[in-house]
């Protein structure tokens, strides 16, 4: 299997957006390129960054940079409604985000399956997780998510930061229900978790470790250690 992952991010987001406290400009810049270097480092061979905010992440040198170690780059952008992502929030913006990558981006329309990060964190067992992936012919996987303050379980939550997916399953089923996402009302992590469950298996797999930077509350991700629990953690898969 080839590893593909989309970065999803949002450069300079709309002013005033819900649920979203990283706003400096500078910091998002260098923290999602810290991300796409690491995920380089791990071998990744090809990287679509897909920004919101109708910006370009790398320029030219870091792009040849990347070449030289086998990822190939594709950044493509576009200009979001700031209107209306300031009132809906930061998930129905990734939402079509994810829409408009997926119609869009040349390496996806050559890929059956791919990996899905937020931008400004990775995958720090990367390695396992797409061993696992490929052992088992899981061609979709989705974690439950975690309450980054208590560590607890959230009940009806789907960890949209980091997936696996099986690329028309996910455009003609998952991301009708995702581009709902209104934060006023409700979150993409509870919306994505009622057509995933009735739509996948629930399994019990290895977690994946997100490392990196939270732009909801522009805090690190602190996700460092599994646990014996975490060999055997909520999802649900397709095969």
């Amino acid at each position: 299997m080839t590893s593909t992952v989309l970065i999803t991010t949002a450069n300079k987001p709309a002013q005033g957006m819900q649920c979203l406290q990283m706003t400096s400009i500078a910091k998002r810049i260098i923290t999602a390129k810290a991300a796409v270097f690491f995920w380089a480092a791990q071998g990744i061979e090809k990287i679509v960054i897909a920004d919101a905010s109708n910006q370009v992440l790398l320029d030219d040198k870091e792009v040849l940079l990347l070449n030289q170690i086998g990822t190939t780059i594709e950044q493509i952008y576009y200009a979001q409604d700031e209107s209306l992502v300031a009132v809906k929030g930061k998930g129905y913006a990734e939402a079509e985000l994810l829409n408009f990558a997926i119609e869009n981006s040349n390496i996806l329309k050559n890929e059956n399956n791919f990996f899905k990060c937020t931008g400004k964190a990775y995958c720090l067992n990367f390695k396992k997780i797409q061993e696992l992936i490929k052992q088992e012919n899981i061609q979709s996987i989705f974690w439950k998510q975690i309450d980054p303050n208590s560590k607890q379980l959230l009940n009806c939550w789907i960890d949209t930061r980091f997936f696996y997916v099986e690329k028309m399953f996910f455009k003609q089923v998952i991301l009708t229900e995702y581009l709902k996402t209104d934060e006023r009302y409700n979150c993409a992590e509870q919306i994505c978790f009622s057509t995933i469950s009735q739509n996948l298996q629930t399994n019990q797999k290895l977690k994946p470790v997100i490392s990196g930077f939270c732009g909801g509350i522009d805090a690190e991700y602190i996700d460092f250690n599994l646990s014996q629990e975490d060999y055997s953690f909520p999802c649900w898969t397709a095969y």
